[in-house]
């Protein structure tokens, strides 16, 4: 384009760019005015109201949430300097860990949201460009105005997007020491000595406070007296009656549920061991809520509109309320797995070991409600350290004999009964009584923080292990009987078209995904404390799964679990997305076209190639990996190409101008390195050829391209082949080839529509080398074609007494 046409449209342009800015402001007009010098300065355009394309940097982070995100930094640091009691100090810094990880995500979530406005306006001011230099002729005011107005806006956002990256490294600097300091507080813990319960000391101290913690449990009593008297007082009893009658009919309604739960599960499932599995966690699913909801609805009755209820009393209820589903769960799991019928247990043990076991599963229900109420004794009571001490001793004590009174009763069970013993391991008694009497010993010797969180974590992992043991069972019993291809729902599958080999798979890798998710699930709990919360149990499969939080720098290496997924489910999406590609090409789009098999072969080479560079791409992406972080390998790579990688490089290049230029194509009769053969299969790094012996020959690519390749298939013909014969001087060579061209005409299986043709091609020891050339009929073996056409010439050649000089390397020898 010439200067002057630029000069003629450089106004036009000019306005044309005014009038679009004027009419799509970047945000709203008031917040636009304020990033101008001065309020004359807005044109009348931009002091009419419309509607913002781009909302104002300011609505999504805006000062205010800035401030506040630095106002709550400093008071997490300042909290955490703040001198805690023993008994309130692992609460007080797991509530301020609490607050610096939700800071912490915030200002993620923040970054993230702001960072694209930062390269929107990059965009716009690279449209604009740079301002005219001193010898360049001025510019429109309107173009001076918007370039210092989205200035000012990127400024902003820089300003912003420095703040938040401070903050960032603050919260998580922040969340590293609390976590720090959590575990040092709670090893302190696990190690602090009180004095032993046998010695006079500590009973000494505990009648000194008695008064106090006397005081505090006459105050809850009180309450709680207060609270029953209210609730059974006028009409609010009969509310209160209401909700523990709805209450029982909840509780019975659940006992009176697994005849028929079983019944349904006769019903639906195969015979065998999947009906027991599918039967105890199904009424162990209700027995959670049937639990849950009972207690929920008698405190919800208690405590509506009841005005003498506190907050200490409150809290108390809700840590009762989460010890209740546990207690239920366990109640489930002494009714199904030690069941009355023997059919319907897990688990096939004697009836004589079942009965003796049933009374356990109530006691450890009961030391879970002990247990709920110990977390507020431990943490909200306000009792003195030594009575809450002496409460969590009280409890290891009750409570350790299970873990080895069950493994004793089963011995016990084992020889007064007649049937096998029970198949529990020596080592598990041995390990369960030792766990016990150790945790004995800690009490008495003073150690009894350490005595009580052992037993609290082992009764924590028994109740989870053995529940994500039953869902690991019934995920592998519905694999192994219903979703097979064999199997009830299997078989509908492979009706519905998807292959019976897949549905067999999948049977097999889905319970086993299930299984690891569920072993991370269990050291989720195992290392979230004994304390079972749901909310750090949550934060601690995240962890797992994402990494640390904060979101790792543009040019470093991330992994996490949920990386490493995502790069192994790409690849399986990424194969069956090109099958169905491919698919639709070879059923749908090629029968339209005119193209040869080759065409389509290179067509579809290509475009598996090129799916497979972005999957590679798409996973590296995941990963982190950029050109950037890759320069060394990149750099390392071309060496190695330079020495040691040369060939496999000439192959690949090879392949893809033999995919390109395709001099050969699938299908033709081509002759290399000495071998005869039609061409089978081009890959990018070599190429098939089936050879006459049905063998397969594979030849690198870099042969096609480096070497003399003879093809004996013509340009877009398929199917060519020849036939050399040698006869002796002395024959008739015109009628030779007369009979050649004829008899290959009249094979039953040439192409009549390609005339054959016969020809001398050499002249040696003696004889003439008379060649023939024809086609095969299109959809036949080209080899077998050709072999019935040697057959028709050796019989024509015979009718009319034409000699063929057999080769001197093939004559018998003569003795």
């Amino acid at each position: 384009m010439s200067k002057s046409m630029l000069r003629a449209l450089l106004p036009a342009m000019i306005f044309l760019w005014g009038g679009l800015l004027s009419a799509l402001p970047l945000s709203a007009p008031q917040a636009f005015g304020a990033d101008t010098p001065s309020p004359a300065a807005a044109s009348p355009a931009d002091a009419q109201p419309v509607t913002p394309l781009i909302s104002d940097i300011s609505l999504a982070v805006s000062d205010d949430t800035l401030a506040k995100i630095g106002a709550e930094i400093h008071s997490i640091y300042q909290d955490s300097l703040k001198p805690y009691s023993k008994t309130d100090n692992a609460a007080a810094f797991a509530s301020l860990l609490k607050r610096a990880t939700a800071v912490s995500s915030q200002t993620d979530a923040l970054a993230a949201k702001i960072k694209p406005y930062e390269s929107v306006y990059q965009n716009f001011l690279d449209v604009l460009g740079k301002p005219p230099g001193k010898d360049d002729p001025a510019e429109p005011a309107a173009i001076t105005a918007q370039r210092k107005a989205l200035t000012a806006k990127q400024r902003d956002i820089s300003n912003r997007i420095t703040r938040l990256k401070l903050y960032q490294v603050e919260a998580q600097q922040l969340v590293g020491e609390l976590r720090q300091h959590g575990t040092a507080i709670q090893q302190a813990t696990l190690t602090q000595r009180f004095p032993s319960p046998l010695g006079v000391t500590f009973w000494s101290q505990l009648s000194s406070e008695s008064a106090a913690t006397s005081s505090s449990a006459n105050d809850l009593m009180q309450e709680a007296r207060a609270v029953l008297a209210h609730a059974f007082t006028g009409r609010h009893a009969l509310i209160t009656l209401g909700a523990f009658l709805l209450s029982a009919l909840l509780l019975t309604a659940y006992f009176f549920c697994h005849k028929p739960v079983r019944i349904l599960v006769a019903r639906i499932l195969p015979t065998g061991r999947i009906r027991p599995i599918a039967a105890t966690v199904l009424c162990a699913v209700i027995s959670i809520v049937a639990w849950a909801f009972a207690f929920r609805l008698a405190w919800a009755g208690i405590a509506l509109d009841n005005p003498a209820l506190g907050e200490d009393l409150d809290n108390l209820a809700e840590m009762v309320a989460a010890q209740v589903p546990l207690c239920g769960f366990v109640v489930e799991l002494g009714i199904s797995l030690l069941s009355r019928k023997a059919e319907w247990r897990v688990f096939p043990m004697p009836d004589r070991v079942a009965h003796h076991l049933r009374l356990f599963p109530i006691w450890f229900a009961v030391a879970l409600i002990i247990r709920g109420i110990l977390r507020y004794v431990d943490t909200q009571s306000g009792l003195s350290i030594l009575h809450v001490q002496f409460f969590d001793g009280l409890y290891t004590l009750a409570v350790s004999p299970l873990l080895f009174a069950i493994p004793r009763q089963l011995r016990i069970s084992a020889e007064e009964g007649t049937g096998a013993p029970p198949t529990v391991a020596p080592l598990l008694r041995t390990l369960a009584m030792t766990v016990s009497i150790v945790c004995w010993l800690a009490v008495l010797s003073g150690y009894i923080p350490l005595a009580y969180t052992i037993i609290s974590w082992i009764s924590v992992m028994a109740i989870t292990l053995t529940g994500l043991l039953l869902i690991s069972l019934l995920a592998t019993a519905l694999g192994s009987s219903v979703f097979p291809s064999e199997g009830p729902i299997g078989h509908h599958l492979v009706q519905l078209g998807l292959p019976a080999r897949l549905v067999d798979q999948a049977s097999v890798v889905i319970p086993g995904l299930i299984s690891v998710f569920l072993l991370i699930l269990a050291s989720s709990v195992a290392t979230a404390g004994a304390d079972f919360d749901p909310a750090q149990v949550g934060n601690r499969i995240l962890y797992i799964f994402r990494g640390q939080s904060g979101k790792p720098a543009d040019d470093s290496f991330s992994i996490s679990l949920d990386t490493l997924l995502l790069c192994a489910i790409l690849p399986v999406i990424g194969h069956y997305a090109i099958k169905i590609v491919k698919t639709w090409f070879m059923q749908r789009f090629f029968p339209t076209t005119r193209l040869n098999i080759g065409a389509q072969s290179s067509i579809l080479n290509v475009i598996t190639y090129a799916a497979w560079i972005l999957i590679g791409l798409s996973m590296a992406s995941a990963l982190g990996v950029t050109m950037k972080s890759m320069t060394w390998v990149v750099s390392a790579l071309s060496v190695g190409i330079g020495f040691g990688l040369q060939s496999i490089v000439q192959n690949f290049v090879s392949g893809i101008i033999l995919m390109a230029e395709r001099p050969v194509s699938i299908g033709d009769v081509v002759d290399i390195a000495g071998a005869h053969g039609e061409v089978a299969r081009i890959s990018v790094r070599s190429t098939n050829i089936k050879l006459a012996d049905g063998s397969t020959m594979i030849v690198p690519n870099s042969q096609f391209i480096t070497s003399a390749v003879r093809n004996a298939t013509r340009a877009e013909k398929p199917g060519v082949f020849t036939t050399v014969l040698q006869l002796p001087f002395s024959s008739d060579l015109q009628k030779a080839m007369q009979v050649m061209v004829e008899t290959l005409a009249a094979s039953e299986n040439v192409d009549p529509q390609l005339a054959p043709t016969a020809s001398i091609t050499a002249i040696t020891d003696g004889s003439a080398l008379l060649t023939g050339t024809a086609r095969a009929r299109q959809g036949l073996d080209v080899a077998k074609v050709r072999s019935e056409a040697l057959f028709d010439l050796w019989q024509a050649f015979q009718q009319h007494d034409i000699p063929i000089t057999v080769p001197n390397s093939l004559a018998p020898s003569q003795s």
